[in-house]
Parts: C-alpha cells; structure tokens; sequence
C-alpha cells in the first residue's frame, strides 16, 4: 500500500512538474509582443486580426519592413481590415512619406467613416505639410464623433498656435485638460502657449506639470531651461539642457543652448580655473554642434572666439 502511495505520489509531481515545464515554455514565448503575435501566427496562420498585430509589433520595433509585409497581408485576409491601411499609414509617416500615408489614411476612412485614430493621424499629416485649414477639418470631424478626444483636442489646439492663434489655442488645450488634466502633451503645449505670449511664470508652471507627468520629455526640459536661463538662473538653465540631452542626445539646438550656458557661466566672478574650465566645457558642447549641424555659423564663431580667451 505505501509504494503504491509513493507510485502515486510520485506520477502526480511529474505531471505537476510538466505542466510547470509547458507554463514555464509559454511565458518564455510570450516575453514581448513579437514573440507572442509570432507564436500566435504560427497556430492560427489564416485570422487577419493576428496579422496585423505582428505588424504592430514589427513597428514598436522599427522594423518596418516586416511591419509592412504583415498589414499587407492581413488586406489579402480581409480587404476591409481599416486598421491596417491606419497602420500603413503610420508607417509611412514614420518614413517621412507623407503623401503615401495620407492615402493610407483616406482608404482606412472609406472603409471606417468614423474612425477617430485615421481622422487624427490624417490631420497630423496635413499639419506637416502646413495645410492647417485641412488640418482643422480632420480634427474637428474626429471631434465630432468624440468630443473629449483629448489627442485631438490638443493637435487642434497646435494648429492654431502655429497659425498665431494663441489664444484660440489655449482653449482647446484648456477644453483638453479638462477632460484629462494629466496629459502630458497638453499641459507641455499649454506652456508653449504661454511662453509665446511672454507669460513666463505660467508656463513653467505647465511645463513643470508635463515634466512631472512625463520625466523623460526633453522639450519641456530644453524649454524650461530657455526660461531660466533668460531669468538669470544659469545653473539650473545648464542642468535642464543636459538632462533634456540625456533623452535626446542628437538636438543641436539644445546643445547650443547649453554651450551658451556654460560660456556666461564662465563670465560670472569665481576660481579663475572653474572659469576656464567651463570655456573648455563650451568649446567641446559647440564643436558637437557642429558635428550634428556642420553649418552652424553661430557655434563656429563662438569656439573662435572662446579659444581667443583661453
């Protein structure tokens, strides 16, 4: 009796432990999106959805040729499947081919009238192209089928501060954050706002807001040190361009804005070698300028003239 116990205790851990075993083999499967989209594919090779979930993996991971490939696919699945012409259309804009993304966009919208993701993304398209009145028409119909559409709200509100409707812009940034006041972009827009009708104070209020909702966001960080800096606080101006290079290391203008920084630092009275010891810092931070924006006429004379110092 007690070996059989032990025969039966013994076959019920194995099965336990296989059944871990498989557990254990799904979850190394299914470690990121790919993985699983890929294993999901491979079962059931026929269901269009599955398709264009690969393809949105691919292009979380910027592999775009494969991203294509899938959405492609899923319309030979189904001809009608919107969201793949939406998600070729994002391809392409990430390509800088906005043309072909616009098309995308307008063949998602025949066959979803009210798709708000391709009305959005549409606009967006027309925004780069600088055709804000077409723009204004795709957000305010994506508006229409969604009224608190915060992402579209705000894009609104973009287009008209590029027009210099700052005002007009404000409101729809203020119409978004009613809806969600914890939206990064739009408390960081509504500081652009403010910052262009020279009410300082309040927008670094907004940026300091899109800063504590988004840490990693280098043009709230790029702008608040503009701010300081203009304020006389070059210490924390300096600190917020580096932490804004951190996260956007390739920005010429946040790194010419820091190289100034670091020059005027040098002017203030203190240590003769921490004065010179940040010309030497300003130098090298223009001369990355120019490695990035070789035709930077403005970095180019302020090395010269800062190795006259030195």
């Amino acid at each position: 009796m007690n070996r059989l116990i032990y025969i039966e205790f013994l076959v019920v851990t194995i099965l336990v432990a296989g059944l871990s075993f498989v557990a254990y083999q799904r979850n190394l499967v299914w470690k990121d999106n790919l993985s699983l989209w890929s294993d999901v594919v491979e079962k059931s090779p026929t269901k269009f959805r599955d398709h264009n979930n690969l393809g949105e993996a691919y292009a979380k991971l910027e592999q775009y040729d494969q991203a294509m490939a899938e959405f492609k696919y899923t319309l030979t699945l189904n001809p009608r499947a919107d969201k793949a012409h939406n998600n070729m259309g994002n391809l392409y804009q990430a390509m800088d081919r906005i043309d072909q993304a616009i098309a995308e966009y307008k063949k998602a919208l025949e066959l979803q009238l009210r798709s708000r993701e391709a009305l959005l993304n549409l606009g967006a398209c027309y925004f780069k192209k600088g055709l804000h009145r077409m723009a204004i028409s795709a957000y305010k119909r994506a508006l229409k089928i969604r009224p608190d559409y915060v992402k579209a709200r705000c894009s609104l509100g973009s287009v008209y501060n590029e027009m210099g409707l700052v005002d007009m812009a404000i409101r729809e940034y203020q119409a978004a954050l009613s809806t969600n006041p914890d939206h990064a972009k739009s408390n960081y827009n509504m500081g652009l706002a403010y910052d262009k009708k020279g009410l300082l104070q309040q927008a670094v209020t907004y940026y300091k807001k899109a800063l504590r909702l988004k840490p990693d966001y280098p043009e709230a960080l790029s702008n608040l040190g503009i701010i300081y800096a203009k304020m006389g606080q070059l210490d924390q101006a300096a600190d917020l361009f580096e932490r804004a290079l951190g996260f956007k290391p390739d920005d010429p203008i946040t790194m010419l804005n820091l190289a100034f920084a670091y020059e005027q630092l040098a002017k203030r009275k203190g240590p003769s070698a921490k004065r010179k010891g940040l010309r030497v810092k300003a130098i090298q931070t223009y001369q990355k300028v120019l490695v990035l924006d070789p035709d930077n006429v403005q970095a180019r004379e302020r090395i010269q003239k800062l190795k006259a110092k030195n």
